[in-house]
């Protein structure tokens, strides 16, 4: 392999032994990663993920309002189903872990004035996308929504197959009305409720420019966190 040189130090390899086992591994002080020729493994992601809290039924002693509060729960509970469905479908449309890897990928080659691979085989480093989660989260039926989403981003050495990086990141914006238009009436706070109100195009182009503003995110604390390992 051209371009790409090991330094081989006694602090390099007591480094491997400290990191070893850590969610967190830093190693590229061995190695010159600048004008690297990189390939990309995708891991298989998860289905997204629509995550409602209806919150506990609590009957108090009191029949009449338990018989309430179990009614308006079990309601709740079928829209929210229903919505979830729609929510779901949207999401996956808009293929969000392809996206993310691609872009993770394009964008660390850049910064590193690597050489885009796509056949991992004679590459001198290949970072792996595992996307962990990405979805909706709220904590109930007419509360808040957030978009969240997770990944880990790793840098095996292509020769020997050792983990020399290894980044967690995970990044959850609350979703307000602005996503979805200034025109679009769905109320001063972005719920399940009003979300399933909307059709699953409308939530696509709201979600796309939510995933868009998250992988800034995700791609620019990635890119930060890759400069300062690799200048130890």
């Amino acid at each position: 392999m051209t371009g790409f040189r090991i330094k081989i130090t006694a602090a390099a390899l007591l480094a491997a032994v400290v990191f070893a086992g850590c969610s967190t591994v830093n190693r590229l002080n061995e190695y010159d990663i600048y004008g690297a020729s990189i390939a990309m493994d995708m891991m298989i992601p998860p289905e997204p993920s629509v995550d409602v809290d209806y919150g506990n039924v609590d009957f108090g002693g009191d029949k009449l309002l338990a018989a309430v509060q179990l009614g308006t729960n079990l309601i709740k509970a079928g829209q929210a189903d229903n919505a979830e469905k729609k929510l779901k479908r949207a999401l996956e449309g808009l293929y969000i872990p392809e996206y993310a890897a691609e872009l993770t990928f394009d964008r660390i080659v850049k910064m590193l004035d690597g050489k885009m691979l796509s056949n991992m085989k004679g590459a001198d480093l290949i970072l792996e996308i595992d996307i962990d989660k990405y979805g909706l989260e709220a904590y109930s039926f007419g509360g808040n929504v957030s978009m969240v989403f997770s990944m880990t981003a790793r840098f095996y050495h292509g020769y020997d197959n050792t983990l020399i990086w290894q980044r967690h990141v995970s990044v959850k914006k609350e979703i307000t009305p602005a996503i979805f238009g200034f025109d679009q009436v769905i109320g001063n706070v972005v719920s399940i409720a009003s979300l399933g109100s909307l059709s699953e195009e409308q939530l696509a182009e709201g979600f796309q420019r939510m995933t868009h503003e998250i992988m800034q995110e995700t791609v620019n604390y990635l890119k930060e966190d890759l400069r300062k390992a690799a200048e130890k």
